[in-house]
Parts: C-alpha cells; sequence; structure tokens
C-alpha cells in the first residue's frame, strides 16, 4: 500500500491536499485518477484515508473519508533520539537515517565530532530521505532533524536525557541496563567512521552518561547506529 504526505497546514476538517513532488508522484508516476482512495500521513501523528476529487500535476486535492490518530512516539514507550557524529560517505549517513526512521527513532542529530572528516551536509536531502522512510515503514510521525556544530553542543542541549555511548573499547557487559528502561527520554550517541576520541567519552561520563558495548566486533558507524537502535525493539 502506497502511503503519502502533507504537511500539517494543508489539511482542515473536510480536505486536504498535497503538492509538490508527492503530487507529481501520485498523478504522473502512479497515475492516480479521480475517486481512487489513497492513504496520507501528517508527519505529527494523524493518518488519513481519502477519496481524489481533483488531480493534477501540481496539485491533488482529497475528501477525508476516515482519520486516525497515532501519535505515540513511533511505536516505542521510550523518546529515542539518535546523535551520530556525521559520516564521511553520504551513502553510508544516508543508510543510517533511512533505517533509523524504520526502526522508530523519534529525533536525529548529526553532530561534528573531533574525528569527523565532514562537516557539512545536505539537510534538504536528508529531510527528504526522512519523509520516504517515513512513509515507506508506515510511521505518522516524522522525526526531527537537528545539525550541531559539536558534542558538547548535543550534551548541553540534552542534558535532561538518559545518554548512552557506544564505545568499542568498553568491555563491559552487552545490552541495556534495567535501570535504563525505566527511563521516558533517552539519548543514543554513536561516533563518525573514527568514533569518539577520549576526551568525548570523558565528556559523556562527566555528564552522567553510561558506556555500553555493542558485541566484540568492531562496527562501522551506521551498523553500530542500527545495533544500537535494534536493542530497544
Amino acid at each position: 500500500m502506497n502511503v503519502f504526505y502533507t504537511q500539517p497546514d494543508q489539511i482542515n476538517t473536510e480536505y486536504l491536499e498535497i503538492t509538490g513532488d508527492e503530487a507529481h508522484h501520485i498523478s504522473r508516476v502512479l497515475r492516480y485518477n479521480i475517486d481512487d482512495q489513497i492513504v496520507v500521513v501528517d508527519g505529527i501523528g494523524h493518518k488519513f484515508k481519502g477519496r481524489i476529487i481533483d488531480i493534477s500535476k501540481k496539485n491533488v486535492r482529497v475528501q477525508i473519508l476516515e482519520r486516525e490518530n497515532l501519535s505515540d512516539i513511533n511505536g516505542h514507550n521510550q523518546r529515542l533520539v539518535l546523535g551520530l557524529g556525521i559520516i564521511k560517505h553520504r551513502q553510508r549517513l544516508e543508510f543510517a537515517v533511512e533505517k533509523a526512521i524504520e526502526l522508530g527513532v523519534a529525533e536525529i542529530i548529526l553532530f561534528n565530532s573531533r574525528y569527523s572528516e565532514k562537516s557539512n551536509i545536505r539537510k534538504d536531502r536528508i529531510e527528504k530521505i526522512m519523509i520516504s522512510a517515513m512513509k515507506q515503514s508506515m510511521h505518522a510521525v516524522l522525526p526531527v532533524l537537528k545539525v550541531e556544530n559539536s558534542l558538547e553542543d548535543v550534551l548541553e542541549k540534552n542534558y535532561d536525557y538518559k545518554m548512552l555511548i557506544a564505545h568499542e573499547k568498553y568491555d563491559g557487559n552487552t545490552g541495556i541496563p534495567s535501570d535504563v528502561k525505566k527511563e521516558k527520554n533517552i539519548l543514543l550517541l554513536v561516533g563518525p567512521e573514527g568514533g569518539f576520541s577520549e576526551e568525548e567519552v570523558a565528556t559523556v561520563k562527566e555528564k552522567g552518561g553510561e558506556l555500553i558495548s555493542l558485541g566484540p566486533y568492531r562496527l562501522r558507524a551506521e551498523t553500530a547506529a542500527l545495533a544500537f537502535l535494534a536493542l530497544f525493539i
């Protein structure tokens, strides 16, 4: 089943409108017609079933037949935030973002780490990937995307979150500590290709963060991010 996206300000009590690339995809690629029914999400937790009443290359107008509130945290009892050091290779970064959305992350923070080899990203491109992943995985909540200059900025702005940092040199037990399962808001920190520096790890620990082992093998950054999130499924 295809799911489409429109912004909340394009929805009223009876109708919604879909514009831009989504409208083009509906009308020109999938070749929907008037009276066809479609499913639409608004990114803030609502899913709509509707009937197309007007369609063109740039605009699709839909009569709302059913609406459903799905405004939980993407299926999790906990609010999971992924803090990921910016990965040099664009495809690997985009893969990590896409799969994190599918696994139900509520927010993604990309940041420059000590060993980051790349500092600039195409935020607009990442946002399109996030929307596509949200639709594909049948979520109705579009996660927040933030970009920070440093790990310190991430910690400062999320000081009230339970912080967990994945580190390959930590030889403690794998898995999530039992006390963490009671936390509502959790920040998962994963470094870039080069990992975290000793100074960065020390800073996280000073802020009350805990080190987590993801197993005996050294994982690529994007693999570590997904393995980390999968522990909460």
